[in-house]
């Protein structure tokens, strides 16, 4: 499922403090600043180093970094968390899960951790135990950030033909993250089910406004302006998707 997809890519980035850049880190450790620290602060520079390649998609320097860390730390949830994020993104999920399950041994009530956890549990197909985890999320009472955790159970509302449950936690998730992507496109579709078009465009419009002009969206947005009739806006949805998405199957349609 593509929006399922798209919301792991999300997860992990929140899940590790993710702030996207396209350069390379113009910053490392001072070897001065690090002498005169504890190893604890050692390891934090070091992770925060690793976080940051592995937010470029540089993971053999992400993962050179953790391991200086974990030298220095070996209790730091946070670095095994990271190092599961990788192994996801390199889609060697059983490594992934053993550093998952060491990242939870050392922390088992960090919410952030448990979420990511439930989400790769719930791209596996382990969905009965991810549904567990999201709902021990949920059920947090000091933890905020459960926008996840209630889109990933209205997915399963959604897979379970119950649209009026999934579209309560979509509207939840929206209530804590207003700019979640991924619980926008889903009320988006709900909402165009439902024949309410107006309501369908203000959430692909919030939709775009935060992940961009996605082919999945602008597959979306044509078809709700269509049933608004309004043809500059379908022409102008076509002509961005035949620009950006050239070779998909949906501008090969467009062009005939």
């Amino acid at each position: 499922m593509n929006a399922n997809r798209y919301a792991l890519i999300g997860l992990l980035c929140f899940s590790v403090g993710c702030s996207f850049t396209k350069e390379k880190p113009n910053y490392s450790p001072d070897k001065k600043v690090l002498a005169s620290r504890s190893d604890k602060e050692k390891a934090k520079s070091l992770t925060d180093l690793g976080i940051a390649y592995y937010q470029l998609g540089k993971y053999k320097y992400a993962e050179e970094n953790l391991q200086r860390a974990l030298v220095l730390d070996g209790h730091n949830a946070t670095i095994y968390q990271t190092m599961a994020l990788i192994s996801v993104r390199r889609k060697d999920f059983k490594q992934a899960y053993l550093f998952f399950m060491q990242a939870l041994e050392r922390d088992p009530n960090d919410f952030n951790i448990l979420t990511a956890y439930a989400v790769f549990l719930y791209e596996q197909g382990d969905v009965e135990l991810a549904l567990v985890n999201f709902n021990r999320v949920i059920a947090a009472p000091f933890y905020s950030n459960k926008w996840t955790a209630y889109t990933y159970l209205g997915f399963h509302d959604l897979q379970q033909k119950h649209q009026r449950a999934a579209e309560e936690k979509f509207y939840k998730a929206l209530k804590i993250k207003p700019t979640y992507a991924p619980a926008l496109i889903e009320m988006a579709k709900i909402r165009y089910n439902k024949a309410k078009m107006m309501s369908a465009r203000g959430f692909i419009e919030r939709y775009f406004n935060s992940a961009g002009k996605t082919l999945d969206g602008l597959k979306l947005a044509i078809k709700i302006e269509t049933a608004l009739q309004d043809s500059d806006m379908v022409e102008q949805y076509q002509l961005e998707l035949t620009r950006g998405y050239p070779f998909s199957d949906a501008a090969e349609k467009l062009k005939h």
